[in-house]
């Protein structure tokens, strides 16, 4: 029975002492010079790492007014942000209130100071602390990126770690915040870490991520495509939703986003080719009338001179992933046009004969598409004035018809 007692008596014991020692240090805190309350900061037991560090915010705040230039204050702010527990479990044991207060002080000290090693130690914590204040600690965050490079040049070292908290807390704002600074290069040097943030926040905003594809132009989204089709953080299901919609966007507004710089076709080209890659590569079944109408667009790019021909080769050939009667019809239609240009020729001696590797792209696609639509235009191949491996190719597509 002595012993059953024992335990608990001990326990309330050392409970006491320590809360004696933290008593005292509080108290030596609250009465020590500038250099003293450094000192007692420096020197913290693990067990007195928020409630010393929390007077010393409080302090420095009240006293921001008088002596915001001072080195001893800046000095204290610092030693009290960093003193403050990083590891998350050890947070997570500390109370919602004391947290919401820690993140709200940060932000203070953040405004009030503006030391370029201060603002990146504030920085640093003030995502361990915004569990319970996050639509606030989110916002601040927002306000300051967007501002930043206008208002406060002194702030620009800790504008990555602005960009890097926000990549790992923010919000659907803060994704269009990130892809303006990513897309328009704002700040060069925080370039990658802009793309790994843009990529963090993307993965969980679906309709954001297309808004921004509606509103881009076609330079950006090539970019942006390209970007989330690099990282290993977007899933499957997810690049593909994304390939579907933004290359159907793009097809919708062809004109207007060509039409924007001299070098937007070529871009057009090049996120054509991407996105149909990407739901090719997967076989997206969902695309198949979006991949009907990528292979139109692009032969009237290639017939423009905008898209290269072996980019458009590329596009016949992975259509054939997403199999479709519409798409074998356009295929069958495009051989057919290659038909008449040979037919021409044989009476015409001036007329122009279609690209020879671009009819065996058709041939070839029209043979693992299998539909039977195909065959009188394959037939007539056979009749045609072409290559012998062109008549060879066509009768091996014929051979692969289904009946």
């Amino acid at each position: 029975m002595k012993k059953l007692l024992l335990f608990p008596l001990l326990t309330f014991i050392f409970s006491s002492l320590l809360f004696s020692q933290s008593a005292v240090t509080e108290k030596k805190f609250i009465k020590g010079s500038l250099s003293e309350k450094i000192k007692i900061i420096e020197n913290l037991e693990e067990k007195e790492s928020v409630l010393i560090p929390q007077k010393a915010l409080f302090f420095a705040i009240e006293n921001a007014a008088s002596l915001s230039s001072d080195d001893e204050l800046r000095t204290l702010v610092k030693a009290a942000v960093k003193a403050l527990p990083d590891d998350p479990e050890k947070i997570k044991k500390i109370k919602t209130s004391t947290q919401k207060s820690i993140s709200e002080n940060l932000m203070t000290v953040f405004k009030l100071f503006k030391n370029t090693e201060l603002r990146s130690a504030v920085m640093e914590k003030l995502a361990l602390y915004s569990r319970d204040s996050l639509p606030l600690v989110v916002s601040f965050l927002n306000d300051y990126l967007e501002t930043a490079f206008k208002t406060d040049a002194s702030a620009e070292n800790v504008l990555e770690e602005a960009i890097v908290a926000l990549g790992k807390i923010g919000n659907e704002a803060s994704l269009t915040i990130i892809y303006n600074i990513w897309a328009k290069k704002i700040w060069p040097e925080y370039q990658e870490s802009a793309g790994v943030a843009l990529v963090s926040l993307a993965q969980d905003s679906f309709s954001d991520v297309i808004k921004i594809f509606s509103l881009s132009q076609i330079a950006d989204s090539a970019h942006f495509f390209a970007l989330l089709r690099k990282s290993s953080k977007i899933s499957q299901n997810f690049l593909c939703e994304v390939a579907e919609n933004a290359i159907l966007i793009a097809i919708n507004n062809a004109e207007k986003l060509k039409a924007f710089d001299k070098d937007s076709p070529k871009f057009f080209a090049s996120f054509q080719l991407e996105t149909q890659e990407v739901l090719c590569e997967h076989k997206w079944s969902h695309a198949a009338q979006v991949i009907n109408s990528n292979v139109l667009l692009a032969k009237k790019a290639w017939n423009d001179g905008s898209m290269k021909e072996s980019d458009f080769i590329r596009i016949i050939e992975s259509s054939v992933r997403i199999p479709s009667q519409a798409l074998a019809q356009s295929l069958t239609d495009m051989l057919s046009e290659c038909n008449g240009k040979v037919e021409q020729a044989g009476k015409d001696g001036n007329a122009s004969m279609p690209a020879k590797s671009v009819v065996l792209a058709l041939i070839s696609a029209l043979g693992e598409l299998g539909d039977k639509t195909a065959f009188d235009t394959l037939l007539f191949v056979t009749y045609l004035s072409y290559p012998l491996d062109v008549i060879d190719a066509a009768k091996a597509s014929l051979a692969k018809l289904n009946w």
